[in-house]
């Protein structure tokens, strides 16, 4: 893929970081990261995030046994992901700090970061949904949000491959289309592009004009963006369609028999609510694929107050 974050340096090996907490959803995050390093002949960059409890037991808390134990829980999920077979470099990072913050600071020289839809929870669970959707708000770069049941995106998909992306009249539909069609073209894999409108008058029978008209608005959208984004190298395999209803509804349907759903984020001069909150945050929550969450420019996010690293490479 082409560099998604301007963040990193120029000679910046391929980096995918993946969020690890153990759960089921975290070792689909990291087979993922697996699939997602190899495509870019990069390494996996496993990430576990630890702190001391909010609430205090009686017994003393040990910092030592802390970091042990979530040096502990990593090293259990690599091998419950890839039995030590896994076929690309991994480095682990082990830091002392806020799960969400971690994870967007390690975002800042990544190519794409992995989470898991949910989690455990606890002092060291990384992967309940407050932070994966964090992470999809925040990140500096493209963001894949695996639920427990999901498959790793990749060419072998018993569907044949097909992508989804969701199309919008935001600016950051150029960014969506291009980067949905070069995970197509790794999967090798039919690219649907797929826009929703709805007719939300309260008299849509007396005003069949009108709802004739709003659906010939969002076909022109929907052409318009594709003509944006491919000018003269529209992708042989790219098919565009508009589906009547919510934009939320539409592409979770959508996702039941696709391999990878794409959807955009909102950038810094749009409205983010209108973009993230109704539409990739549930899409992301409630997908029956993995969501491939794009932003359309870099985020600036706090540098991770007071955060200890320690990686490693295995």
């Amino acid at each position: 893929m082409s560099d998604s974050n301007p963040s990193r340096p120029s000679d910046h090996r391929p980096r995918v970081v993946v969020g690890v907490d153990g759960s089921a959803d975290s070792v689909a995050a990291l087979r993922a990261g697996e699939w997602a390093a190899a495509a870019r002949g990069g390494e996996l960059v496993a990430v576990v995030a630890w702190g001391v409890p909010m609430i205090v037991p009686r017994a003393p808390i040990v910092i030592p046994d802390l970091r042990e134990a979530a040096a502990t829980l990593l090293q259990e999920a690599l091998v419950d992901a890839f039995h030590g077979r896994c076929v690309v470099p991994v480095r682990t990072v082990i830091v002392q700090g806020g799960p969400a913050d971690v994870l967007v600071e390690e975002s800042r020289t990544a190519d794409l970061l992995v989470v898991g839809s949910r989690g455990h929870g606890g002092f060291v669970g990384l992967l309940i949904g407050s932070v994966s959707m964090a992470c999809a708000m925040h990140a500096h770069c493209p963001v894949l949000v695996m639920h427990g049941g999901d498959r790793a995106p990749d060419a072998e998909s018993p569907s044949g491959g097909r992508v989804v992306v969701g199309v919008g009249g935001a600016a950051s539909a150029t960014a969506v289309l291009r980067a949905a069609t070069e995970a197509a073209a790794e999967m090798d894999a039919e690219l649907d592009a797929v826009a929703a409108w709805e007719d939300t008058t309260m008299y849509a029978d007396a005003y069949v004009d009108f709802r004739s008209e709003v659906q010939d608005q969002a076909q022109r959208e929907l052409d318009d963006a594709v003509a944006a984004a491919f000018r003269d190298d529209r992708p042989p395999r790219l098919h565009p369609s508009l589906r009547e209803g919510p934009t939320a509804r539409v592409l979770i349907e959508a996702s039941a028999d696709a391999d990878l759903l794409v959807v955009g984020r909102a950038g810094h001069r749009e409205l983010a609510g209108l973009l993230l909150g109704s539409v990739a945050l549930p899409v992301a929550a409630h997908a029956k694929c993995p969501v491939l969450v794009v932003p359309a420019e870099p985020v600036p996010a706090k540098r991770t107050s007071g955060a200890k690293r320690e990686a490693a490479t295995v």
